[in-house]
């Protein structure tokens, strides 16, 4: 036991003057009290070893073994025992070694597996038995029923425990049984304590769902509990898997973290969780905390301060208070952020209104928008710069505009600065953006965005020319674009601003230039290079060799379509990623048949994605009403009689997407729908059944 352990005066008075007859009479009363302090015992032990008084120290601790022994709790009987046998080693006596096994035996009762484990490990012969007793442990520890963290997986239940080959198999709810390798099980499979709540998750989910469903806070303490350290949002998420449905988390999660009890830290992706003991003492920590943090630090433990009831508010009020002052001066930013805060806490209005009206009035408005570091309130301070400064804010804030990073923001400023009369402005800022794409990131890949949209303001839409294809590619390699690489790859897909130059206005050196720039960048996925090269050759394809049919598609079938995109990319792709690299972890990938089950599903899915993209940019949609009824077209409801004059049941001709043979609705690449496409009423035409003659044409009407 190497863990300071505190121990009675009495005790630390004798082994302080060294009086052993007297720690001796201690310890001999202390074996006779209900129940034996085991833990001070094992510390006064280790002072006397560490004193030198090894030989008392052993009679000591065989004492209390032998009272142990007779008692109602093997462990404590065994943790005697097996440092008697440590102290012993090598070689420790048989006798003492086999009253160690049955201490074992005694506290593995209920194992499975004891039998076995304790036929791999013959103590009795070892030189070190308690090494053995290590062995052995570790492997009851994850036995036959056993729920055990997967680490980096999820948690499961133990259903294979194979000793000859030594592997564990844990259920996680998968096709097949995840095999761990027991030199591995340390590390990485942890048994879960009784009372757990990952540990209750597997033996009663219906209970835990109650709890979790009726009582969000006192689910969340013990999660945290269950984690045992800070903890983010995903982490939680993972213990609430199957517990809560994913629709009902932000209702949930806006219950939960309001027990009192639960503490937060950081920010961002950094943002973590832990479980106070009480809630009068996470109060007294989150003020702690707020009176030492920086000034820019204050701002997060001020808001969950706010939550925590009106005494404590309120002397979180106090301390913002105290320091508007001096952060008015130094810190313009983070003071309007602080009021901002004020605001909110008891007591606090009328100081943070005095001191957001000086922020306002300042010379150095941009100073004040550079410092605020959250969006709404930097809104919040654009909207009072407008209020005081009815002739001055125009120039603000397309200044702003060329420094303001969040994609909403740009929307509100640019939007204001047009209804206002002062588009001029917005598009000096635009021309600064596109002459210098680099040196303003965020604004040009917003302005990118904003290009392929119906309502794209002119000054932005008049820059959709070739000439932006020169530059989306320093957006998806140059470091200044970083933070928004992935929106910068989304330029490239199916609709936005790279697709539609390529198809609507670039010319031939200029769309094979930028296809050939985008093949070579690692980091632009194969679909999306895909879906850039066939858009380059898309615009300068003969179209007398191009022999497939039109897709054309009803609004509803298109937005089927993108639904189904939408899953791929943001569920089905990820899920199976997340798959591939669970099944990696393994080991031999070579003859994992999960593994190269799932990368070849992955590699459909992502042919699927890139093929629905690619159709995306080619897709014609079909107004109801809207086609020509002079012949058979697309979009048309074609009415037939048989050979004796039979009314037959109207065929319709539409697109792949929207074909239902059920209602008689045939794509027109179909067989039957070639033989019709291009005929008039009283034309006869051949269909499955034979003969019949179209008698009226009519538009489809959705």
């Amino acid at each position: 036991m190497t863990e300071s352990i505190e121990i009675r005066p009495e005790f630390a008075e004798a082994l302080e003057v060294g009086a052993w007859d007297r720690v001796e009479e201690l310890w001999l009363e202390a074996l006779e009290t209900k129940p034996i302090p085991t833990a001070e015992l094992f510390e006064v032990r280790r002072l006397a070893w560490k004193a030198g008084r090894k030989n008392l120290a052993r009679t000591l601790l065989e004492l209390l073994a032998e009272s142990l022994e007779e008692g109602s709790d093997p462990a404590e009987a065994l943790a005697a025992l097996r440092e008697l046998v440590r102290l012993a080693s090598p070689h420790p006596p048989s006798e003492l070694t086999e009253r160690m096994i049955n201490a074992f035996s005694r506290e593995r009762s209920g194992s499975p597996s004891l039998e076995g484990v304790l036929e791999k490990y013959p103590m009795l012969k070892a030189r070190r038995p308690y090494e053995e007793l290590e062995a052995a442990e570790c492997w009851l520890d994850r036995d036959l029923g056993s729920v055990v963290e997967v680490v980096g997986q999820g948690v499961g239940r133990v259903v294979g425990l194979n000793l000859q080959l030594e592997n564990i198999k844990v259920d996680l709810g998968g096709s097949r049984p995840v095999s761990i390798p027991f030199g591995a099980a340390r590390r990485h499979l942890r048994p879960l304590p009784e009372g757990d709540f990952r540990r209750r998750k597997v033996e009663t989910p219906e209970k835990l769902a109650d709890l979790v469903e009726n009582e969000p806070g006192t689910a969340l303490t013990e999660i945290l509990e269950s984690l045992g350290e800070p903890s983010g949002v995903s982490a939680i998420k993972a213990a609430l898997e199957g517990l809560l449905p994913p629709a009902k988390w932000n209702s949930w999660w806006t219950k939960a973290r309001k027990n009192p009890r639960v503490l937060s830290s950081g920010s961002g992706s950094r943002l973590r969780y832990t479980v106070s003991h009480s809630a009068e003492s996470a109060d007294e920590a989150l003020l702690a905390e707020l009176r030492t943090a920086p000034p820019s630090g204050r701002l997060a433990i001020a808001r969950r301060l706010a939550d925590r009831g009106r005494e404590t508010a309120a002397a979180a009020a106090t301390i913002l208070e105290d320091s508007l002052a001096s952060l008015e001066a130094s810190e313009p930013g983070v003071a309007w952020q602080t009021a901002g805060i004020l605001a909110a806490l008891p007591g606090g209005s009328d100081a943070a209104q005095s001191s957001r009206q000086r922020l306002v009035q300042t010379d150095a408005p941009l100073a004040l928008l550079a410092g605020i570091s959250d969006r709404s309130a930097r809104s919040e301070a654009l909207a009072a710069v407008f209020e005081s400064s009815p002739d001055g804010w125009p120039e603000v804030w397309a200044e702003w505009l060329l420094h303001e990073e969040g994609t909403a923001l740009l929307e509100e400023i640019t939007a204001k600065l047009e209804a206002n009369g002062h588009a001029e402005l917005v598009d000096q800022a635009m021309e600064a953006v596109f002459r210098n794409h680099a040196n303003h990131p965020a604004q040009f890949v917003w302005a990118c965005e904003t290009m392929s949209e119906d309502d794209c303001p002119q000054a932005i839409r008049s820059r959709m020319t070739p000439s932006v294809l020169e530059k989306i590619p320093d957006a998806i390699t140059r470091k200044e674009f970083s933070s928004i690489r992935g929106r910068a790859k989304g330029l490239l897909d199916g609709g936005k601003v790279a697709i539609r130059l390529l198809m609507e206005s670039a010319n031939a050196r200029q769309a094979a230039r930028f296809s050939q720039r985008i093949a070579r960048l690692d980091s632009v996925e194969p679909q999306r290079q895909r879906l850039v090269e066939q858009a380059a050759q898309h615009q300068h394809r003969d179209p007398t060799t191009d022999d497939r049919p039109i897709l054309a598609a009803s609004k509803a079938a298109v937005e089927a379509k993108q639904e189904e995109l939408r899953t791929l990319l943001e569920v089905d792709i990820p899920k199976t990623l997340k798959g591939i690299n669970a099944a990696a972890a393994e080991g031999d990938l070579r003859e994992n048949f999960e593994y190269h089950m799932l990368r070849d599903r992955q590699e459909l899915q992502s042919a699927r994605a890139a093929k629905i993209q690619e159709e995306l940019t080619q897709v014609r949609i079909l107004e109801p009403g809207a086609a020509d009824v002079s012949a058979v077209n697309i979009g048309t409801v074609i009415h037939l009689e048989d050979e004796n004059g039979n009314t037959l049941e109207p065929i319709t001709i539409m697109g792949a997407w929207d074909a239902d043979l059920d209602r008689r609705i045939f794509a027109n690449g179909s067989d039957l729908a070639q033989r019709m496409l291009g005929r008039v009423p009283g034309d006869e035409v051949e269909i499955d059944d034979g003969s019949a003659t179209v008698t009226r044409i009519e538009p489809w009407k959705g």
